[in-house]
């Protein structure tokens, strides 16, 4: 009996994930890494709530690009709450349902979540690219400033442009835009207790984020790695 293609996907998607590193010559699954636009709650959550990622990297298929970074990847909430007996876990269930790309086409999308990444600390006082602007700030401040530096008696506009904070929102303002995962990663890196699997049995397929937590919160700003059946554009 013939395989339907949606089965041999959901095949393919398990082997490649439990090998850790999927072929990158293979021609039935293509990857993309993505952002979280806003943090979801599995406390709050609901069944069919939108959620959005915005693509740092193409999807590429046949040397074409079909969905350019900078696109929008569209998904639903599918199920949100505790499950399980004797291991009682907390379950956030996602499910990707296409992309929007920047000339707003719509492609339709079969899609997992792979990997997830926290991002970074967003406290100042924890960068340690804050530490080292902050421990030459002095210099900062002071230079071009004349005698007024060594007073502090600076004008408002001026300490505001040569603080610690700004100069680094401005060194790491282009940092965080860059993809922090790649191919082969898995797992929730950054997120402790959280595990990922996935729900293949019939399309469209689910990820499921697990916990023994009370909740699950995605932070807005987490990189996800997704894989996907080739997506195709109507012509």
């Amino acid at each position: 009996m013939r395989k339907s293609p949606y089965i041999v996907f959901s095949i393919f998607l398990l082997v490649s994930t439990s090998l850790k590193a999927q072929s990158r010559n293979s021609p039935h699954v293509s990857t993309v890494i993505a952002v979280l636009e806003k943090s979801l709650d599995s406390k709050n959550a609901t069944a069919g709530q939108e959620i959005a990622l915005l693509t740092l990297t193409d999807v590429v298929v046949s040397g074409e690009t079909i969905i350019p970074k900078g696109s929008r990847l569209i998904g639903q909430t599918a199920a949100a709450g505790a499950r399980g007996n004797d291991d009682r876990k907390t379950v956030l269930a996602i499910r990707i349902d296409k992309a929007i790309t920047n000339q707003g086409a719509e492609i339709s999308l079969q899609a997992i979540i792979a990997a997830i990444k926290a991002p970074a600390d967003d406290s100042l006082t924890a960068d340690p690219l804050y530490g080292m602007m902050h421990s030459n700030e002095p210099k900062m401040i002071g230079s071009g400033a004349g005698s007024a530096a060594g007073t502090g008696n600076l004008s408002a506009s001026s300490k505001a442009s040569s603080t610690a904070a700004v100069a680094t929102a401005q060194v790491k303002g282009g940092m965080d835009s860059l993809p922090q995962l790649s191919d082969d990663s898995q797992g929730a890196i950054g997120y402790e207790g959280m595990s990922i699997s996935w729900s293949l049995d019939v399309p469209p397929p689910l990820t499921l984020f697990m916990s023994k937590a009370k909740s699950i919160k995605l932070k807005a700003g987490t990189q996800v790695l997704l894989r996907m059946a080739e997506p195709h554009v109507a012509r």
